[in-house]
């Protein structure tokens, strides 16, 4: 199984290190051991690699560039990572995939893969804009990679106006009579005083909805937000929670 701290890395070495979504061509220097590789041509970037020894698998500092795919050859994967939101079961997601560490895979397949996922988190009440996925091509020949993806959310959050470092200062809920505050609130998970990230509310609305699917399975709950925003004497934002619940029998 993939821990999440694992996880938790492969965001880190995404974001500081080598991100390429499927419709990018820049390649960024400076990538830890590995080549990131453009999912849209399958061939290594230019100009990123570097021969650090914290690389994942990467131990022997003699080996030569990564050189393209030719006709007929594969990627071999080391490994599979998924992020980007707290209410899923990233573990579990990747083991039903047919690849494993190891085996032979193509872009085709990890296109196929890509789908896969989408669609699982989309039945989990993920909602996102988009899921990136990365290439991190380890320096060397046999073409060993790992596949990354990334869930992209879209809300308040995530838009210029409100982006910047903003602090959970609390919220409140309406409308909600088949679960109580307290039990919405775990399944939010946010805490007072805790980072509110890009993101934030479109995750928080998947715990919710998660929990609301058992006591309501394949009914739709409707909920909307109102967000305050206190600049001074620090930068909180506060959640009001507006719940249509279904009709219940």
């Amino acid at each position: 199984m993939i821990s999440q701290i694992r996880d938790r890395v492969f965001a880190l070495l995404v974001i500081a290190a080598a991100t390429v979504s499927l419709t990018a061509n820049a390649a960024p220097n400076n990538c830890a051991g590995v080549a990131a590789v453009s999912t849209a041509s399958g061939k290594p970037a230019s100009g990123a690699t570097s021969h650090n020894s914290a690389a994942p698998d990467n131990d022997n500092d003699d080996d030569k560039d990564s050189a393209p795919l030719k006709p007929g050859e594969s990627y071999h994967l080391i490994g599979f990572g998924l992020s980007g939101s707290k209410h899923i079961d990233a573990d579990a997601l990747i083991a039903a995939l047919p690849q494993h560490k190891g085996d032979p895979i193509t872009a085709a397949q990890i296109k196929a893969d890509t789908d896969t996922i989408k669609k699982a988190l989309t039945a989990r009440h993920v909602h996102f804009a988009e899921v990136t996925t990365t290439f991190l091509q380890r320096v060397g020949p046999g073409h060993f990679i790992w596949v990354l993806w990334d869930i992209q959310h879209i809300d308040a959050f995530s838009r210029g106006p409100y982006q910047g470092l903003w602090a959970f200062g609390g919220q409140t809920f309406s409308g909600n009579k088949a679960l109580t505050n307290e039990q919405l609130e775990k399944a939010i998970d946010l805490k007072l005083g805790e980072r509110v990230r890009e993101g934030a509310i479109s995750d928080a609305r998947t715990g919710m909805e998660q929990a609301y699917d058992k006591i309501f399975p394949g009914k739709p709950v409707k909920i909307a937000v109102t967000l305050k925003l206190s600049l001074k004497p620090s930068r909180v934002a506060t959640f009001a929670w507006r719940i249509t619940e279904p009709p219940s029998k």
